[in-house]
């Protein structure tokens, strides 16, 4: 009996110096206004959404999401803020970076579903987070706001050349990679194996952007 006592203790002094599991932290705050569809400022501060990417100002789209995510919490609501475990709590910016809900609506998700970009994740060189599965399908799903809607694959003209009516570049190689004429430094000289119409349509075939700029 007294092996087993000392056994006992000695597993019971071993759990002791194990440290619990990480839970994420979920706090309530009241809304003060939305900067636009994915930032909204709260008594506790400005809140960056986690994982999704609305337009900022002057993009299309900006107004429209920016509507959305009033119409879902206005001014003086209560949302929940959730920070998930070993996720960075704020961004460059100083922004809280969290889910926000109200009620049982993942606004995050909703703007997805409307019109906005899942981003900002492991992807994209980001850190991972909970919910980034289920935003990633979703964005599969949805249509641009202001996008092209021609969600068709288009054989290259030539082995660095895309048709003009569908200029956006698919690249495969280690990465399956879109590239667009815009902005885009890699572009020129990019071999596409498909072409696109629209980024829809490039996503729609699996592939995703090009990371430009740390984006």
């Amino acid at each position: 009996m007294r092996k087993l006592l000392v056994a006992s203790a000695v597993v019971v002094a071993s759990l002791a110096g194990v440290p619990a599991a990480l839970a994420d932290t979920t706090v309530t705050a009241t809304v003060d206004h939305w900067a636009d569809g994915d930032t909204v400022v709260t008594d506790l501060g400005t809140v960056r959404l986690i994982g999704v990417n609305a337009p900022d100002k002057k993009e299309c789209g900006y107004a429209k999401a920016t509507r959305i995510a009033e119409a879902l919490a206005p001014a003086g609501t209560t949302v929940t803020l959730t920070l998930p475990d070993s996720h960075d709590a704020t961004d460059a910016y100083g922004r809280l970076l969290r889910y926000v809900d109200v009620g049982r609506v993942d606004v995050g998700l909703r703007q997805i579903k409307k019109g906005s970009q899942a981003k900002y994740d492991s992807t994209d060189g980001y850190d991972r987070h909970p919910r980034q599965k289920r935003y990633r399908q979703q964005d599969i799903r949805h249509r641009d706001y202001c996008a092209n809607h021609d969600l068709r694959s288009y054989r290259p003209i030539s082995v660095s050349a895309c048709p003009r009516k569908a200029p956006i570049k698919g690249n495969r190689g280690e990465e399956w990679i879109y590239h667009l004429p815009k902005g885009d430094p890699f572009y020129k000289e990019t071999n596409p194996e498909e072409c696109f119409a629209s980024a829809d349509g490039a996503k729609l075939a699996g592939y995703r952007a090009a990371l430009i700029n740390g984006e």
